[in-house]
């Protein structure tokens, strides 16, 4: 397990390489972001960092986002860090680096607040490239940000101040920006396929005009073979407690119909030890008043989402480096 921060540094940098070759120059802005701004920067909306006040005392927010250019291509380097602090000085929070929109590196820490010092001490679990890791980090905090305490004592990966709502808003951008990108909505080749649909009765035309978000993704733990979730939205599958959630395989079969979901939709992040599991489905987290956990069954999930066990919110939405966003409605 690595402890030091130098290599946490080098898995990151090796992320933005594998985006493929640099066409253009990159923006001078790292994930390691400078809370000093050049003046050129600054004229640039893309590429600005933003800054604000001091959340309250109890909430402390933090966001950096730096345009960058690889292989022709427009992205962002994307840094959050956010925290609460009750009982005097216990704190406890999650931070995202993504370089360029990938993975990076997301986890959760708890720890000490001291506010005479400002300084924040922490053990924190995070995710790298597949594996979860666990350390030591220190951070300093002033009055325009936050900086992690590299071993010599230094101040790096600089992150300046925003207000809750701010974070708030710009974690959306990041998460719809990637969504986007992942969720078919408009190829209907699958859905017009699938037999309960066909079931329903509807018209070529109605077909045509069907809302519905499709994502391919691994819940067999088995790379050979692909899953889709499929999630129609329309008023003849859907009430006031959700719609229908369906899992297709890479044959159109449909392995599982669940009733009454909302998103967001959740399940486990993917990790290496992945590949030990060949064949054990994943669990999913959907919300039925109430965040459920649906338990497969050889592929067969709950027929009803609402009768599945409730489980906490805070558990998916505080452990980044557990449980990830696959699904969501989009903007």
């Amino acid at each position: 397990m690595p402890a030091k921060l130098s290599l946490t540094l080098l898995a990151l940098a090796a992320l933005i390489g594998c985006k493929g070759d640099p066409k253009t120059t990159e923006s001078t802005e790292t994930p390691e972001v400078k809370m000093e701004v050049p003046a050129e920067e600054t004229a640039n909306p893309q590429a600005e960092v933003y800054k604000g006040e001091m959340a309250d005392s109890q909430e402390f927010c933090f966001v950096s986002k730096s345009a960058v250019t690889i292989a022709d291509s427009e992205g962002f380097n994307y840094s959050f860090l956010r925290f609460t602090v009750t009982d005097g000085d216990s704190a406890e929070g999650t931070f995202l680096s993504s370089p360029y929109g990938t993975d990076g590196s997301r986890g959760s820490f708890k720890g000490i607040y001291r506010e005479n010092e400002n300084r924040l001490q922490t053990t924190t679990t995070y995710l790298a490239e597949g594996e979860r890791y666990e350390e030591q980090r220190d951070y300093t905090i002033g009055a325009d940000g936050i900086a992690l305490i590299d071993e010599s004592g230094k101040p790096v990966m600089k992150m300046p101040v925003v207000s809750c709502e701010q974070y708030d808003k710009e974690m959306k951008m990041y998460r719809q920006n990637i969504l986007k990108k992942r969720v078919n909505t408009s190829d209907r080749t699958r859905l017009k396929k699938v037999k309960e649909v066909l079931e329903f009765g509807y018209t070529e035309e109605q077909l045509d005009n069907m809302r519905f978000m499709e994502l391919q993704i691994d819940l067999d733990n088995n790379y050979q073979t692909e899953e889709y979730l499929l999630y129609i939205m329309d008023p003849m599958v859907c009430g006031s407690g959700g719609c229908n959630l369906l899992i297709i395989d890479d044959t159109g079969k449909t392995l599982s119909n669940t009733t009454v979901v909302k998103l967001p939709l959740y399940m486990p992040v993917a990790t290496i030890e992945d590949m030990q599991n060949k064949g054990d489905w994943k669990p999913l987290f959907v919300w039925s008043q109430g965040f459920r956990k649906l338990t497969s069954e050889d592929g067969s999930y709950p027929y009803n989402a609402s009768m599945a066990p409730e489980f906490p919110e805070n558990e998916l939405k505080g452990h980044p480096e557990k449980y990830q966003l696959v699904l969501d409605y989009l903007d």
